[in-house]
């Protein structure tokens, strides 16, 4: 199995499915978020910030002025917004090559402004607009070491019965 299609009748069962993604990342995952704007990526990644165990008090923002923001929990979070600039030479200021292989999670909106230096090895999540709260999210492994985790990362989404959760929303 390559991918999961997971749909989201609403911002909770997204945020829901992002908590319990982000109680099963480790240190090393980048995760790359793609979706045209209201698309559902940041709420996505305020769920990992959820299952990395950063603050409930914390407010995890989409970082569109700064580029990065950085937040500590079990697991440092490294949320890239990419959305302003153009090229990737643009980064080099900032520590966006700490953020991505350091010792925490990368999270990554509009990770295609990145081009040829966003890496291979990454979780690719892709989020559709289907109807006014609808969401379909598409997850899909690459790199042989992330697909063999992919069983891993679908059963414990079958067994938290995400679907049937949000179904009752």
């Amino acid at each position: 199995m390559k991918e999961f299609l997971f749909t989201s009748p609403g911002e909770y069962c997204s945020l829901l499915l992002g908590q319990t993604i982000g109680e099963l990342l480790v240190a090393g995952d980048i995760l790359a978020l793609w979706g045209e704007l209201g698309s559902g990526k940041t709420l996505f990644a305020q769920g990992i910030a959820i299952g990395l165990g950063i603050a409930p008090e914390v407010r995890v923002t989409s970082p569109t002025f700064t580029i990065i923001n950085e937040y500590s929990g079990r697991l440092h979070l490294y949320h890239l917004d990419l959305y302003r600039i153009s090229t990737p030479d643009e980064l080099e200021t900032l520590p966006w090559k700490e953020s991505l292989f350091g010792d925490g999670v990368a999270v990554i909106e509009w990770p295609h402004r990145l081009g040829r230096l966003l890496p291979s090895k990454r979780f690719d999540i892709k989020f559709s607009i289907d109807g006014e709260e609808n969401r379909a999210i598409l997850l899909r492994w690459r790199g042989r070491k992330n697909r063999a985790r992919m069983a891993k990362w679908v059963e414990k989404l079958r067994s938290v019965q995400l679907e049937a959760v949000c179904a009752k929303c």
